[in-house]
């Protein structure tokens, strides 16, 4: 089977938001900072959503795999790129949205793990990998996999490394497999991810 890959377009934000709302919303990390199953699925779409309308659709740095040309998204992967910071005002415009969908309750806990993670990333320039999910009739098919090479061939070109925080086990063993290395655990509340970095060309798998 053929995957394409391609940016996500602005009409395509819902579906990549409920798409990593489907695939993540069990996760440990993010039920760590989004605990509750009350509208769950809504709240973390709304979530999603938001978040990528705050800077990485803007930047055109949202990847998603489709089955064929034009079809719909059935893998997706959210990246910032080097000096990904800006987007001052879509992160404002969409803030209120932010905090509906995690209710002022769980506010002040996601954005104290927020910072903690964003410390912890490397202060020379690189590509962050902030997440990437497979709809649950395209797993095993090579979609990920797809969604890495794709932006991996990018950031080579780019000279420059990629990081990322890999939540589970699986998820691990998917990235060393391109040639990310975990650094250690990253010093949040509750489950801890591996830090993982890979250097320029360090090798992709096929």
């Amino acid at each position: 089977m053929t995957v394409v890959v391609e940016p996500a377009r602005p009409d395509e934000v819902t579906a990549c938001g409920r798409l990593l709302a489907e695939a993540l919303g069990d996760d440990p990390v993010v039920r760590a900072m989004l605990p509750g199953d009350r509208d769950r699925p809504a709240r973390l779409t709304a979530l999603h959503a938001a978040q990528l309308r705050s800077g990485p659709l803007p930047a055109g740095t949202v990847d998603v795999a489709r089955t064929a040309p034009g079809g719909a998204p059935v893998g997706v992967a959210v990246w910032h790129g080097p000096g990904g910071g800006g987007h001052v005002r879509e992160r404002l415009r969409n803030l209120p949205a932010v905090v509906r969908a995690l209710g002022l309750r769980h506010l002040p806990t996601a954005a104290a793990q927020s910072a903690r993670y964003e410390r912890h990333r490397p202060r020379r320039p690189h590509w962050y990998l902030e997440e990437i999910a497979v709809g649950p009739d395209a797993r095993g098919l090579g979609v990920g996999s797809a969604l890495l090479r794709h932006r991996l061939a990018e950031v080579d070109r780019a000279g420059l490394p990629a990081y990322l925080e890999a939540t589970t086990d699986a998820s691990r063993r998917l990235h060393e497999r391109f040639g990310f290395v975990a650094t250690g655990q990253v010093p949040v509340a509750g489950p801890r991810p591996w830090a993982m970095i890979r250097e320029q060309a360090t090798g992709t798998a096929g």
